[in-house]
């Protein structure tokens, strides 16, 4: 069975040791002891070697061995109490002393006995509140002061010798129980400190954690939605070039055949902007990505689809570059957005983007002509379209719909606010 930590300071269940294991444990307490039962049997020792005069104790030389290194054992041996017991540690270690010093009648022998009464307040004091330990401090000296005075006056000495002996050895003593009182409040302030410095560590380790956490979901999102934007332009220019080759290959096949290598290209392009978001899901150290499309970059998406044969016509008005960058990649979104549904739903109708900035917002809307059937596109799209859109621009205030409209065309209507204050796109 091993003996716990000499010194624990806890709060809540969270404790500092002084000695962190039972073999430094056991190693501090015959520290403790032999420096102890050194220095209370010295005197003895010094008295039979003397000789020629008479030992000077009642109680046989072996048995004054005997209590002396017992007493001192016990001294250093209840230390292992400190955790657990303080007060009570405090209490036997003095009782020891005042013990073997007044019934062997040999007070100055037993100076040594101050260390383990001095360890013991400093172990009380680390564990116990400011005012407490003072307090016992206090009362061991008292003690100490009034059983040898006690004793002293038995011995027949007059008030002011037993007074004076006293303060001599009660001094003697004091000193190193006052500064084991200082050093245990010092220790337990820093221990405290030490305690709330890890803990804050720790909890600063976890934020760190979490926002990781934070920062890779709020990447894998934008990847995502990367892949949704890129490839789900490309598939549905797949699907708008694949359509038109099926109507002119019964009668042009040549003109089929070119637009079937456009086709080709057309995957090409795909897969070449999948394998650059998939790339950036794998890669664990690469710089920083291209900067996000916005609508400095509409005329080239009207120029996709154009060359693709979408009839697009585009209006713009109003300062677009100076936007504030979140503003302008959004509008930029649903406006490639808008022309991939037109494209995907409604093959060979014409689609007409207007977008006006003033100073207060910017208005996006696209609208198309009555849908072709296609056939069953249910699967194509990856299922972030309209709604990804609306959530957009709902986080910016801003208003958006979509729906059929009195020609049996679609429209998509978007309006984003612009704040005054907001950044200029860089």
């Amino acid at each position: 069975m091993t003996s716990p930590p000499l010194v624990t300071t806890d709060t809540a269940n969270s404790h500092i040791a002084l000695q962190g294991s039972a073999r430094a444990s056991w190693f501090f307490v015959v520290a403790v002891f032999l420096t102890t039962v050194v220095q209370a049997l010295v005197s003895p020792t010094v008295a039979l070697l003397e000789g020629g005069q008479p030992w000077p104790l009642p109680v046989p030389v072996g048995a004054v061995y005997v209590l002396l290194t017992l007493g001192c054992a016990v001294q250093a041996g209840v230390l292992f109490l400190s955790q657990r017991l303080p007060r009570s540690t405090i209490v036997v270690v003095v009782g020891i002393h005042l013990a073997l010093a007044t019934g062997l009648s040999v007070p100055t022998w037993l100076m040594g006995m101050s260390l383990p009464i001095s360890v013991a307040i400093f172990l009380a004091a680390t564990r116990l509140a400011a005012a407490r330990a003072i307090a016992w401090c206090v009362v061991v000296i008292l003690a100490e002061s009034v059983v040898l005075l006690w004793w002293v006056m038995t011995t027949g000495a007059s008030l002011t010798a037993a007074v004076g002996w006293m303060a001599a050895q009660v001094v003697s003593m004091a000193a190193p129980a006052v500064g084991g009182t200082a050093l245990g409040l010092w220790w337990s302030v820093k221990a405290r400190r030490m305690r709330v410095a890890r803990q804050q560590a720790e909890l600063a380790a976890r934020e760190h954690d979490d926002r990781v956490a934070d920062a890779q979901r709020r990447e894998r999102a934008r990847i995502a939605q990367e892949l949704h934007d890129i490839a789900g332009q490309h598939l549905a220019g797949l699907i708008t070039l694949a359509d038109a080759a099926l109507k002119v290959a019964p009668t042009h096949a040549g003109q089929a055949l070119a637009l079937m290598q456009d086709v080709r290209d057309e995957g090409r392009f795909a897969a070449a902007g999948l394998a650059g978001a998939l790339a950036d899901l794998r890669a664990g150290d690469v710089g920083p990505s291209d900067a996000t499309q916005d609508l400095r970059h509409l005329e080239e998406l009207v120029g996709f689809w154009r060359a693709r044969g979408v009839a697009v016509a585009l209006t713009a008005t109003g300062d677009l570059d100076s936007l504030p960058a979140v503003v302008s990649a959004t509008a930029f979104r649903c406006t490639q957005e808008a022309l991939t549904n037109a494209a995907k739903h409604a093959p060979g109708a014409p689609v007409d983007v207007r977008i006006s900035r003033n100073a207060d917002s910017i208005a996006v809307t696209v609208s198309n002509g009555p849908a072709v059937p296609v056939g069953d596109l249910s699967g194509i799209g990856l299922g972030w379209g309209l709604g990804g859109i609306r959530e957009r621009v709902e986080i910016l205030g801003g208003s958006f719909s979509a729906g059929a409209d009195a020609g049996g065309g679609w429209t998509l209507a978007v309006g984003i606010p612009v704040a005054s204050d907001e950044g200029t796109a860089p």
